[in-house]
């Protein structure tokens, strides 16, 4: 007798045996038992993980006339086939001439379908069903799913259709339609290991679960491709495994070359890292393969880092556990996505552009000079802290930013010193106006004259003179133009960029003056910003000022003078600057660039 390799003499005879797919088993066993049988079935998913095993199973229970289950005092219907019967044998031994195998890889023609159509009105031979397996059906050529249409949709009572593919989405919808659909998933690993372990103990195999994990793990969760390997490690190294044994044969890198590249990763030592990496090159170590094993490590060290209890979805070997999570306390949750991300990234180069040795490399300095990020939530509460700060002084922090030029205008007194006598509650804090601050401030102090307030007798480092004692400029209202461009770069800058750049004013009586300015802006204007301009030209002149803002083409002349007479020209120079530098246009390109327009013709 010849010799049967692993995968074959250990394939599932029964739905009992079928691993990892109870749901597609316990939903077939259901309508067995039932007698609602379908007409046609697709069976899809991953290689190696039972489509056309499954598909055997159901051809000989729907056509065993044996399901019976003998128990001590009675007999039950199963949906298991008996195994033994004739209809059993012949299907299991594909010598059956009502159940027929198609690998539509190499029948994927419209003839064989036409051959098909007409071989499907015959009645069976000897079982109750004739059962047409196609395997790999998704390889059909579209006439020939248009001339199978037809006969899946209404086939003979006699007929069964089960097609296998795992290429679901290349099935046309017309067909799937037609099909009871059941999806065959990865097998878990612990599953895998429990039928390897079955297999090693009834072959007479030395395998221990460290060994079975380490063949698990390159299955990627099918377990035929276990099964085969399985079969290529007993015939190169005998029956007595290793893990050193497997890494040799796999083409794996030695255990201790690899945690040495993990430990280099880990501890941020590039020359450690180069020279392992060097030394599993020289064992003829598959390098993609061991990126493959560095990404499964770093992944396990990042579960446990978010949890120690997922240890349980940890893919490396049980034993190495309390090691992991030793590294996993060591190491954040960032760094580690970070990690996985590059060597990610590495791999896909790696088979996009090859040189394996060299992305490695390039990985391995990437990863050293990966340095550990600041956790948003951390940022968050250092300016939560600094705003309370600002707070408890009675500042904005937008109040701190106030230029040397303001703070030099609003009185010549100690700054520091005077945030200690600031009122600690809310009117000390605007929000809107707080790049207003000489102003503010000094309203705010008049305001609270009443309180507390140093006298002349302090110490000499609080210099802090009697609100009452700050004095008003004497300058001549008429002489406006001459001290406007002073004025105007102490306003707060929401207010420099809508005022024009010379004297586009007016001086109308004694103590009002009107400024011109674009019609976008004028409605943007607030009573409050009149206001700190007012008390700006009044720290000036000596005496209080009305306000009056006018749109530029309102204003016929610009000349600051109380008798001045009108200019007859519409527009002067100064207001066509005034106009092109109000441009959106260029409005946007002056702000960049902190440029002005000079001249307009």
């Amino acid at each position: 007798m010849s010799y049967e390799v692993l995968a074959q003499k250990w394939r599932p005879q029964n739905f009992s045996d079928v691993v990892g797919q109870e749901h597609i088993t316990r939903t077939l066993k259901n309508q067995i038992l039932s007698e609602r049988i379908g007409h046609a079935y697709l069976f899809w998913g991953p290689r190696g993980t039972g489509k056309t095993t499954v598909a055997r199973i159901l051809a000989k229970a729907v056509n065993c006339p044996n399901r019976i289950q003998e128990t001590e005092f009675d007999s039950t219907k199963t949906a298991e086939p008996c195994n033994h019967c004739e209809f059993c044998n012949e299907i299991s031994q594909d010598r059956s001439f009502d159940v027929i195998e198609m690998d539509a890889a190499s029948n994927r023609g419209i003839d064989t379908i036409r051959d098909l159509r007409e071989n499907v009105k015959l009645s069976p031979a000897t079982c109750p069903y004739k059962i047409y397996i196609i395997d790999e059906a998704h390889m059909l050529s579209t006439e020939a799913f248009n001339a199978l249409l037809k006969t899946l949709e209404e086939p003979p009572p006699h007929v069964m259709f089960i097609m296998a593919t795992t290429e679901h989405a290349k099935i046309p919808k017309t067909i799937s339609s037609r099909c009871q659909d059941f999806d065959f998933r990865h097998l878990e690993d612990e599953k895998i290991i429990e039928r390897l372990q079955l297999i090693v103990k009834e072959e007479g195999i030395s395998a221990d679960t460290d060994v079975l994990t380490l063949i698990t793990r390159q299955s990627e969760g099918c377990l035929r491709d276990a099964e085969n390997l399985l079969e290529r490690l007993v015939s190169s190294a005998g029956k007595n495994l290793t893990v050193e044994a497997v890494e040799q044969t796999i083409g794996l890198g030695a255990s201790s070359l690899v945690q040495e590249l993990t430990e280099a990763i880990t501890e941020r030592n590039v020359a450690k890292g180069l020279k392992t990496l060097n030394n599993l090159t020289k064992q003829g170590t598959d390098l993609s393969q061991c990126l493959d094993q560095l990404i499964g490590y770093f992944r396990d060290l990042r579960l446990l880092a978010i949890d120690s209890s997922l240890g349980e979805q940890v893919q490396s070997p049980k034993s190495d556990l309390p090691r992991l999570k030793q590294k996993a306390e060591e190491m954040s949750v960032g760094r580690l996505s970070r990690i996985i991300k590059i060597l990610m990234y590495t791999n896909q180069d790696i088979k996009q552009y090859g040189y394996p040795q060299l992305q490695l490399e390039t990985a391995l300095i990437q990863l050293n000079s990966l340095e550990e990020g600041i956790p948003f939530k951390e940022i968050i509460n250092k300016l939560s802290a600094l705003e309370q700060k600002f707070d408890s002084a009675g500042f904005s922090a937008t109040e701190t930013q106030s230029t040397p030029q303001q703070n030099r205008f609003a009185s010549p007194i100690n700054q520091p010193n005077l945030q200690s006598t600031l009122p600690d509650s809310p009117s000390s804090v605007k929000s809107d106006t707080s790049a207003a601050t000489p102003f503010v401030l000094e309203k705010e102090i008049s305001s609270t004259s009443h309180k507390e307030q140093p006298t002349p007798s302090s110490s000499p480092d609080t210099n802090v003179p009697n609100p009452s004692s700050v004095s008003y400029g004497s300058r001549n209202l008429a002489d406006l133009p001459l001290f406007w461009e002073e004025i105007k770069s102490r306003l707060p800058r929401k207010l420099k960029h809508g005022l024009p750049e010379e004297t586009a004013l007016t001086v109308n009586g004694t103590h009002t003056v009107e400024i011109a300015c674009s019609p976008s802006y004028l409605f943007m204007v607030t009573e409050e910003d009149k206001r700190i301009i007012a008390d700006a030209l009044k720290q000036e002149v000596g005496k209080p000022v009305k306000i009056e803002l006018v749109a530029l083409d309102t204003v016929s002349e610009s000349v600051v003078s109380e008798d001045g007479p009108e200019e007859t020209e519409r527009k002067t120079p100064l207001l066509r600057r005034i106009e092109a530098q109000e441009d959106p246009q260029l409005k946007t390109a002056l702000d960049l660039f902190d440029a002005k327009v000079v001249e307009t013709q």
